[in-house]
């Protein structure tokens, strides 16, 4: 799978639809949902299979993921994964117990310490794998 400027786009999004497709039709763990050399090109473009699982899941169980939101977002991770990484995964993944409390404030905003952080995670491909929303 070639990963061009924009065909890489393409084929995310034909990705997303297959995977909601096989979810719908019972293939419901990133070890079921993906076939062939789309974990390579998801890992070719820093996505990784539980991160495009945890979408397509959230997509049908819950309806409350809207695609070009999911592209806009793994744009910008690719964008630094290629660029800022040179295309090299994180050296770890983070612990959960190493992202500040949901309650923990900045500036009386809660959430805001943590959310921090995980945006910083996601950017290095470091999110622990059982972290989506929390």
């Amino acid at each position: 799978m070639s990963t061009e400027p924009n065909e890489w786009q393409t084929q995310f999004r034909d990705l997303f639809f297959k995977g909601v497709e096989r979810h719908e039709a019972g293939r419901q763990s990133p070890e079921t949902m993906f076939e062939g050399d789309e974990p390579a090109f998801l890992e070719s473009i820093g996505c990784s299979t539980q991160e495009m699982f945890d979408f397509c899941d959230d997509y049908v169980r819950w309806g409350d993921v809207v695609y070009e939101h999911v592209e806009e977002l793994q744009a910008v991770r690719r964008d630094y994964f290629l660029n800022d990484l040179r295309g090299q995964p994180a050296a770890r993944r983070m612990e959960m117990e190493e992202f500040p409390a949901k309650t923990d404030e900045i500036a009386g905003v809660a959430w805001l310490p943590r959310l921090i952080v995980k945006a910083r995670a996601k950017l290095e491909g470091a999110l622990p794998a059982d972290l989506m929303y929390g």
